[in-house]
C-alpha cells in the first residue's frame, strides 16, 4: 500500500463514524493528552492575575510558588489580592458570579489559588514547620498531579486508537470500547507500558538527534498497546522497534504529508483540527499500522504472535460469532415467546411516555421483556458482526448467561406515578429545608406550600420521566435533555411566582453561570444528577417495591395523599406560605414596588404587603 491509500482508508473510515471520532478526539483534546492545540479556542483561563500600568505583577502561580517556600502567610495574603481580582477577571458579568454556590467557589478557588492555600495550612498545622510544609506540599502536589498523568492522561492514546482501529472494521464501536483496557482487566498493564515509553523517549530526547529516531521507533507501541493491553511493556518496545525497522522513513514521509492541515488549524485557531484533521490524522496512521501489522505476522517477525487479536481486522464467520454468542440466541427466543404487541392509544402513550394501562401481570412481563432486550441489545450487535465481538478477544476470561437485570425500562401506572410525584415533592421540599437549616441554624418551612412539598421538583421529576422516556436507553442523551427540561421549569416556575406574588422563592444571584438568578449551572447540574438517579434508580426501585401492593390498596393511598396535596395546593393559592426565611428577599425589591404602585396593580397582594 501507498501513502495515498493510506489516507484514502483513513478518510472512508472516519467519514463512517464522523460524529463519534471526532467526540472523541475533542474530548481526548480537552483532556489534554494529545493534540489540545485543537480545541484552544475552548479552553478558559484557569488563573486570575493582577495587572499594574499594563504589566503583570501577580499570578494564581506565584501562590503556589510561596506556598513551596513555606511562606504561609504571604501566601494568605497574595491569594486574598488575587481573589479580590477575580471578578474583573470574569468580565463583570453578573451570569460569571464567583460568590454564591459550590461551582462559583471552585471556580473563585482555582483563580485565586485558594486551592494551593488549603492544602498547605492542612499540612503546616500538622508539622508546624514552614520548610517541611512547603516541602510535603510540593510532594503531595507532585504526587497527585502524577496518579492523574500514569492511571488516565498516559493511557489515554491507547483508549482514542484502540476506537480508531475499531471503527476501521465495524459499523458500531460503543463508547464503553474506549475502556476496552479495563473491560479485559489490564488497564495497569497499559498503564506501565506507555510510562515506559515516555521515560525511554524522554531519555532518548536528552541526545536530540537519539530523540527524533527514537520517536518513530516507538511510533507504533499505543496501538500494540491499544490490541494487546496485556503485553509487557518491554516487549510492546522492542516490537515496535522491529516493526518500524526500515519503514521510519516512511512514517516520516506521511507524518510530513499533513503539514498543510497543521497550517490550517493555526490560521482556523484549531477549528479545523478539531472537526476534522486531527480525527482524520488518527484514522489514516491506524491504517498504517494496520499495514505495517500485516507485514509483521507475514514475515513471521520476532514477537509478531502477541498481535493476536484477529477479530479487530476482520469480521469473524458467522458460524464462530453465533457459537461463542449461542446463550443470545437462547434468550432472543424467550423475548420473542413473551413479547407482546400493543395498537393504539395503549401503544402510543406506552412508546412515548411509558405509561402503563392494563393489568400488573401483564405489565410484569413486559418489563421483564424490555429487560432482556436491553441485556441483549448489544450482545446482538457483536453476534451479527456490527460490532466488535469482545467475547472473541484472547484476553476476555468472563462467560456468564444473560438473565434480566432489575431494568429501569419500566411502565408506569397512574397509581404509581401520583405516589411518585408526592414523593419527588417530599424529597426536593427535605432538600430544600436542609439546605436551609445548615445557613440559618433553624427549621424554616420553604415553598409555597404549608405541606412538606414543593411541586416543582414533583413536577420536574415526573416530567423528565415520562417526557425523557425515549432517550432511556442513552443516558448521555438522557442527561442532557434532563437538565435542559429542568432548566425550562426553574425558570417558568421563578418567573410565574415572581410575576404573581412579587416575591423571589429561590435566587441565584452570585452564582456562576446563572440567568436572571432563576437557573444557574450548579443548580442545573445536581438537578441533571438528581434526574438520573430518578431515571435509572429511584423510580424504578420504588415501582418494583409499590407494584407489589394490591391494586385497590394502591389506588386507596394515592387517592388519599394526593386529596391532602390538593387541599393545600388550593389553600395557599389565597394564603401563601409568607413565613421569614420561606422566601429569597431579593436586594431590588424595594426599587421594584417603587417602580410599580401598588393602586396600578392588577393582582392581589402577598398578606406580607397587605400588612
Amino acid at each position: 500500500m501507498s501513502r495515498k491509500e493510506w489516507k484514502k482508508a483513513g478518510r472512508q473510515s472516519f467519514h463512517k463514524h464522523y460524529l463519534f471520532l471526532v467526540c472523541i478526539c475533542i474530548l481526548m483534546a480537552l483532556f489534554g493528552s494529545e493534540a489540545s492545540y485543537s480545541v484552544q479556542i475552548l479552553k478558559l483561563r484557569t488563573g486570575a492575575k493582577v495587572e499594574r500600568e499594563g504589566e503583570t505583577i501577580l499570578r494564581a502561580d506565584d501562590v503556589f510558588d510561596t506556598l513551596v517556600q513555606g511562606d504561609l502567610s504571604l501566601g494568605q495574603q497574595l491569594s486574598e489580592t488575587l481573589q479580590e481580582a477575580v471578578p474583573d477577571e470574569i468580565g463583570g458579568n453578573p451570569a460569571l458570579g464567583t460568590t454564591s454556590g459550590v461551582l462559583a467557589g471552585v471556580v473563585s478557588s482555582v483563580m485565586s489559588g485558594q486551592i494551593y492555600l488549603k492544602v498547605a495550612e492542612s499540612i503546616f498545622n500538622a508539622t508546624q514547620s514552614p520548610t517541611l510544609a512547603g516541602f510535603l506540599f510540593l510532594m503531595l502536589y507532585a504526587a497527585i498531579l502524577f496518579a492523574i498523568w500514569f492511571f488516565f492522561r498516559n493511557v489515554s492514546s491507547v483508549w482514542m486508537r484502540r476506537v480508531f482501529l475499531e471503527a476501521r472494521t465495524y459499523q458500531k464501536v460503543p463508547f464503553t470500547d474506549l475502556f476496552h483496557c479495563f473491560k479485559v482487566r489490564k488497564w495497569l498493564h497499559a498503564c506501565v507500558a506507555m510510562f515506559l515509553e515516555v521515560l525511554f523517549l524522554s531519555l532518548w530526547w536528552l541526545t536530540i538527534i537519539g530523540g527524533i529516531i527514537k520517536t518513530f521507533s516507538y511510533y507504533l507501541v499505543p496501538y500494540i498497546v491499544a490490541e494487546n493491553p496485556g503485553i509487557r511493556a518491554r516487549d510492546a518496545i522492542k516490537l515496535s522497534r522491529r516493526m518500524m525497522y526500515g519503514h521510519k522513513w516512511e512514517a516520516f514521509k506521511l507524518e510530513l504529508s499533513f503539514i498543510g492541515w497543521y497550517l490550517l488549524a493555526w490560521v482556523t485557531v484549531g477549528l479545523s483540527d478539531a472537526f476534522y484533521a486531527f480525527p482524520y490524522r488518527t484514522a489514516a496512521r491506524a491504517e498504517y499500522y494496520a499495514y505495517l501489522r500485516g507485514l509483521a505476522k507475514q514475515n513471521n517477525l520476532e514477537g509478531a504472535e502477541a498481535l493476536n487479536d484477529t477479530y479487530l481486522y476482520e469480521i469473524g464467520d458467522k458460524i464462530t460469532l453465533y457459537e461463542n454468542y449461542f446463550d443470545v440466541v437462547d434468550m432472543q427466543t424467550l423475548v420473542l415467546e413473551k413479547e407482546r404487541k400493543y395498537t393504539g392509544a395503549r401503544a402510543f402513550i406506552l412508546k412515548w411516555f411509558s405509561i402503563w394501562v392494563g393489568s400488573m401481570n401483564s405489565k410484569r412481563i413486559y418489563e421483564e421483556v424490555e429487560g432482556y432486550k436491553y441485556r441483549i441489545g448489544k450482545e446482538i450487535q457483536c453476534r451479527d458482526g456490527i460490532a466488535y465481538p469482545l467475547r472473541l478477544s484472547p484476553l476476555w476470561k468472563e462467560r456468564k448467561k444473560l438473565s434480566a437485570p432489575f431494568s429501569f425500562l419500566r411502565a408506569y401506572s397512574v397509581w404509581s406515578l401520583l405516589l411518585m410525584f408526592l414523593l419527588f415533592c417530599f424529597i426536593g421540599w427535605g432538600w430544600e429545608v436542609g439546605l436551609y437549616m445548615q445557613k440559618v441554624g433553624h427549621f424554616v418551612n420553604r415553598g409555597v406550600l404549608h405541606g412538606p412539598w414543593l411541586p416543582i421538583y414533583g413536577s420536574g421529576g415526573i416530567v423528565v420521566l415520562l417526557i425523557c422516556s425515549r432517550f432511556r436507553k442513552n443516558p448521555l442523551v438522557e442527561l442532557l435533555v434532563s437538565v435542559g427540561l429542568c432548566g425550562v421549569i426553574e425558570y417558568l416556575g421563578a418567573y410565574m411566582l415572581e410575576t404573581k406574588y412579587h416575591e423571589r422563592w429561590w435566587s441565584y444571584d452570585g452564582c456562576f453561570l446563572n440567568i436572571h438568578g432563576r437557573v444557574c449551572a450548579e443548580g442545573l447540574i445536581v438537578f441533571g444528577i438528581a434526574c438520573m438517579l430518578v431515571v435509572y434508580l429511584l423510580a424504578p426501585l420504588f415501582d418494583f417495591l409499590v407494584s407489589k401492593l394490591p391494586n385497590k390498596v394502591l389506588r386507596g393511598i394515592a387517592i388519599a395523599l394526593f386529596a391532602v396535596f390538593l387541599f393545600d395546593l388550593i389553600y395557599s393559592r389565597f394564603y401563601p406560605n409568607m413565613a421569614d426565611g420561606a422566601i429569597e428577599k431579593h436586594k431590588d425589591a424595594e426599587v421594584l414596588w417603587e417602580l410599580q404602585p401598588e393602586e396600578d396593580l392588577k393582582i392581589p397582594l402577598p398578606l406580607s404587603r397587605q400588612a
